[in-house]
């Protein structure tokens, strides 16, 4: 007897192809996925600690100074030192930054209308419900949001 394949592996699957989409058409920018939504999150929050990034996107510290490193020498956000707490950095976005982050949205957008383009116009704006359902039920959020309720919705009739 075959043992049944675990539900999860379409969703992972799909995931991993959609990581490796984006990954492909930023690929022109310069910049990783992951290094974007640093930029998205900057421009929504102002200049922000490493720290405070670091806490944001639950990674440690030393994590998140290797990625916004490669942020700094590629000049799509400065670093300084703050004057309230010599002990901690600013990063706050370039002109080069908001640029690029443009170009990010372009592609999550691209990527967002393939993903559209999959499913039926009436399962569209359920799947997306449900993929939000189901990051915050594993402690996700978008960052600088409060914590999500994860209590589970009721079900569909």
């Amino acid at each position: 007897m075959k043992a049944k394949p675990a539900k999860l592996h379409p969703l992972l699957h799909a995931a991993t192809l959609i990581e490796k989409r984006v990954e492909t058409l930023l690929a022109s920018t310069g910049v990783r996925h992951r290094q974007a939504l640093i930029l998205d999150a900057l421009d929504r929050f102002g200049p922000a600690s490493q720290g405070h990034l670091a806490k944001e996107f639950n990674l440690s510290p030393g994590s998140m100074s290797t990625m916004t490193e490669r942020l700094v020498v590629l000049g799509l956000i400065t670093q300084r030192t703050n004057p309230d707490n010599r002990r901690q950095d600013i990063l706050d976005l370039t002109g080069e930054g908001r640029e690029a982050l443009k170009a990010a949205r372009r592609v999550w957008r691209q990527v967002d209308a393939q993903i559209d383009a999959a499913l039926a116009p009436e399962d569209s704006a359920p799947f997306y419900a449900t993929a939000t359902v189901i990051r915050d039920s594993f402690g996700g959020r978008v960052p600088g949001a409060p914590p999500a309720n994860t209590a589970r919705p009721a079900a569909r009739k």
